[in-house]
């Protein structure tokens, strides 16, 4: 789940000690943008750590098929496909969650810088240096 695709909704994810809260209250979200991008950095890297761990079984599982013959065999090849599809379906879910807490962030700091340039133009301008 991605606060972006929730909007409007109470969204709260929490990693470790670190959490993001994005809260609707009259249109407005409030974001830790620190906490959302450490998030992020923390899935990528849990993300990459499943992917390398998932590859070395997935590759362990291809090499143990040879020794297997007949209905063994068979029935081996058809539960390590489905194993490498799940494991597939796995380490591809966790890298979309990563991707979507990373675009978050940037959709999240874009508003900010927005907000803050609107802030910005609203501010009076002094006339000429020195004068009253």
């Amino acid at each position: 789940m991605t606060c972006t695709k929730y909007r409007g909704q109470l969204c709260h994810t929490q990693y470790f000690l670190r959490k993001v809260v994005v809260m609707t209250s009259g249109g407005k979200l409030r974001v830790d943008l620190e906490a959302l991008a450490l998030s992020a950095a923390h899935v990528t890297g849990q993300g990459e750590d499943l992917a390398s761990a998932h590859l070395s079984s997935d590759n362990q599982i291809v090499t143990a098929q040879s020794g297997w013959v007949g209905s063994s065999a068979l029935a081996m090849g058809a539960k390590s496909a489905k194993w490498l599809e799940d494991s597939r379906r796995l380490v591809t879910s966790v890298g979309d969650h990563a991707l979507d807490l990373n675009n978050d962030g940037l959709k999240f700091s874009g508003m900010e810088r927005d907000a803050a340039q609107k802030l910005q133009a609203l501010r009076p301008t002094s006339g000429p240096a020195g004068s009253a």
